[in-house]
């Protein structure tokens, strides 16, 4: 409790002390003050072990800034039982009015309420905390930024205590923002802000666009630097009078780059001595340019996404006149970003302007083009700013969701747990993009007129009943296929240069491949255990073409009619292990991205990281370049890469066990892929490093894996011996 009771000659000499030690922009916020010009509420979920010291960060960084008396800043911080013990290891959810400050590792805010354990995924902490920071510290303009794991059109904001499974969907946002409004009488939020991943998807946007003016969000994950809070607060707190527009843009511009530990000289060598391991100097541009290389970010004026919406249905109707072997060929190799669905299905969330060109592109079609220029059009003038990173060059600022037919099933039917126009109700009806899914993948009829603008019209929005559609795309489960690809795909038995060669000698593979419309190929290599009687898998790469295509930064291969009926490929018996710096494990690297050469891909190893104070297990992508060298790590929510992804930067003595791929007999004698636990390898503040090896002598089957743009896969395998030299 704050002593109010100071002498008024004490009371000046510490207000001229604390005026002194503040940045130019920050005075002290004073308490009989007139309306503000913002009220910025953080909504901070950070009971969570992934995330928890992130958030904690992020507040301590808008501390650089404070409330000021054009400016108020609250913030209501959700802890974990667990993981982080900073700043008095509290675990449950406080508000704080928050005031200046330059330490990084403790909280020096006012307190205002210890709310005890609250369920930070219900919609209703959310409504409660925005109507309570509305009416206590009233303003002329308000921002909500919500931070936590996002997951898309899937929603977000997990909260396993006190409720495990705790969540937002899109549809609990809309109507969260929608009752704020309705109880404070505020007409619009002035600024919406999602920072956490995925968000920026047309899907999520619709459900916020009645409700705000502007909004920030990503199409990628995010990195655990988050957003720069320290430098877009500033900027505000300078220049007060500046609209929403201009507070997105900063928020994009300062992206990584002015954040306070990339540019604050201590700030960054304790950041790079805890994630990097390194002692040194590093250059703040060097160190932006290695926290934001897979980064994304969108600065959107809400405004503007109706007219977008129209266009995209415009588009959509036109995609229903053209060849479905282009619109097939544009989902395989648009820009994506992370998956929540798991690594069986590739990534259904791709960039829509890079899909849509892609789309016109391959089909030729006057009628489309005309279509993606109005698209890009109204694309553009939504677009206040974007920022994204090199290893995301196809990403133009909103993603759309466009999955294969096995996963339209799976959040399509009424059975579905997840489901996609029950979770994104407001897109749905606004749009014809669910429409034109049944379409492309049932050939059912679509009615240009089945949209319901009104429905993101401010006026009318938090009227509509967002069950009206929330119907499940599909009935019962029909044969999901796309009309006119022909799916079926054939390979002659593979034939071996030699079925014995030593571990410095390579082999080639020969084969004549048959099918429309072939997408990648693959090279699998498995090594044949005695003890198990199973194959382990120790390799799986692309097959590069010898026609690489490049279209606005992202690259595909183009397969010749030549090059599959004499398909050859060269195998080399090589392995690849990680290091922590004490042990070395056999890891199994699955490409990822296709790249113009082997160094310009992308490869995961997947595992369970496992945190060493707590023992709580996560599962987890470990990502490398093409030279192999370590990138980022994401953790997921749900089991086997499914749920909201995160980037984590390891701690020391926390472990991360390799899954290994083995091929097995099951009961009626089929071969089956399971996965196991490998070998546990642990994290001492630097990143694990690779190794390559030639592959041990013994027993190899080595296969050719042939998809094509609807995901249907055909192979063929053949056995080559490796002996020692």
């Amino acid at each position: 409790m704050r002593n109010t009771r100071t002498t008024a000659a004490v009371f000046t000499t510490i207000f001229l002390l604390l005026a002194a030690a503040l940045p130019a922009h920050a005075t002290p916020r004073q308490t009989n003050q007139e309306e503000a010009e913002w009220l910025i509420m953080l909504y901070q979920n950070a009971d969570d072990e992934v995330l928890e010291r992130d958030i904690f960060t992020d507040l301590n960084e808008a501390e650089w800034v404070g409330s000021t008396d054009a400016v108020t800043i609250v913030a209501q911080l959700d802890r974990y039982d667990g993981a982080f013990d900073g700043d008095g290891d509290w675990t449950t959810a406080k508000r704080f009015l928050v005031t200046q400050d330059d330490d990084l590792s403790t909280l020096a805010s006012e307190e205002l309420d210890d709310l005890g354990e609250v369920d930070s995924g219900a919609p209703e902490t959310l409504v409660d905390f925005a109507v309570w920071a509305m009416t206590k510290y009233p303003a002329k303009k308000y921002a909500l930024i919500l931070s936590d794991h996002g997951a898309g059109w899937v929603g977000g904001w997990n909260d396993d205590a006190p409720d495990e499974g705790s969540s937002f969907t899109i549809n609990e946002i809309d109507q969260a923002l929608a009752q704020i409004l309705a109880e404070t009488g505020v007409a619009q939020f002035e600024f919406v802000g999602f920072d956490a991943c995925l968000m920026s998807q047309v899907e999520a946007l619709a459900g916020i666009a009645p409700y705000a003016h502007y909004a920030v969000a990503s199409q990628e994950t995010e990195p655990a630097i988050g957003w720069a809070y320290a430098q877009f607060l500033g900027a505000l707190a300078d220049n007060p009078a500046q609209s929403g527009k201009v507070l997105a843009k900063s928020i994009v511009e300062s992206y990584i780059v002015d954040d306070v530990r990339i540019q604050d000289d201590d700030a960054r060598s304790d950041y790079v001595l805890e994630v990097y391991g390194v002692e040194d100097e590093v250059d703040p541009a060097e160190l932006a340019q290695m926290e934001g290389r897979s980064i994304t970010l969108t600065a959107i004026d809400l405004a503007k996404l109706p007219a977008l919406i129209d266009a995209l249905n415009e588009f959509t109707y036109a995609l229903t006149e053209v060849d479905p072997a282009a619109v097939a060929r544009a989902r395989t190799y648009a820009q994506s970003f992370e998956s929540v669905f798991g690594e069986e299905e590739p990534s259904p969330f791709l960039d829509l302007g890079n899909f849509a060109a892609l789309v016109a592109e391959f089909a030729g079609s006057k009628p489309l083009d005309t279509a993606l220029r109005t698209l890009t059009k109204a694309y553009k003038a939504a677009i206040i700013a974007e920022k994204h990173g090199e290893g995301r060059p196809g990403a133009t600022g909103f993603s759309i969701f466009f999955p294969t037919p096995d996963l339209l099933v799976a959040v399509g039917t009424e059975v579905s747990e997840i489901s996609y126009t029950a979770y994104a109700s407001r897109f749905a009806g606004a749009s014809l993009w669910d429409d034109f899914l049944l379409f492309h993948y049932t050939n059912q009829d679509i009615d240009p007129d089945a949209v319901e603008p009104a429905l993101l019209d401010p006026e009318s929005a938090a009227e509509a009943d967002l069950a009206d559609y929330a119907a499940p795309l599909l009935v019962a489960e029909p044969e999901v296929t796309t009309p006119g690809v022909d799916t079926e795909l054939s390979m002659t038995p593979l034939e071996v240069s030699s079925d014995t060669i030593t571990t410095g000698e390579s082999v080639l593979l020969a084969t004549q491949i048959t099918g429309e419309e072939i997408g990648y190929i693959y090279i699998e290599t498995s090594r044949y255990d005695e003890e198990s009687e199973a194959y382990i898998v120790e390799d799986i790469d692309f097959i590069a073409a010898d026609d690489t295509i490049e279209f606005d930064g992202i690259y595909y291969p183009a397969w010749s009619e030549a090059d599959l009926e004499d398909f050859i490929f060269e195998w080399e018996p090589t392995i690849y292990s990680l290091s922590d710096g004490e042990s070395e494990a056999f890891a199994l690297f699955e490409p990822s991205i296709y790249g113009a050469s082997d160094e310009e891909g992308e490869y995961d190893v997947r595992g369970v990281y496992t945190f060493a104070d707590s023992g709580e297990e996560r599962s987890a992508i470990m990502k490398f370049d093409g030279n192999l060298d370590y990138k980022r790590l994401l953790t997921f929510t749900g089991a086997d890469e499914t749920g909201a992804p995160r980037a984590l930067n390891p701690r020391p003595g926390d472990a991360f066990t390799i899954i290994e791929q083995w091929y097995e007999l099951d009961e009626e004698g089929e071969w089956v892929t399971n996965d196991y636990l490998g070998d546990t390898l642990t994290f001492s503040g630097r990143p694990f490093t690779v190794t390559a090896y030639e592959s041990y002598p013994g027993e190899y089957s080595l296969g050719i894996i042939v998809s094509d743009v609807l995901d249907n896969t055909i192979a063929e395998y053949a056995t080559v011996y490796v002996t020692e030299e």
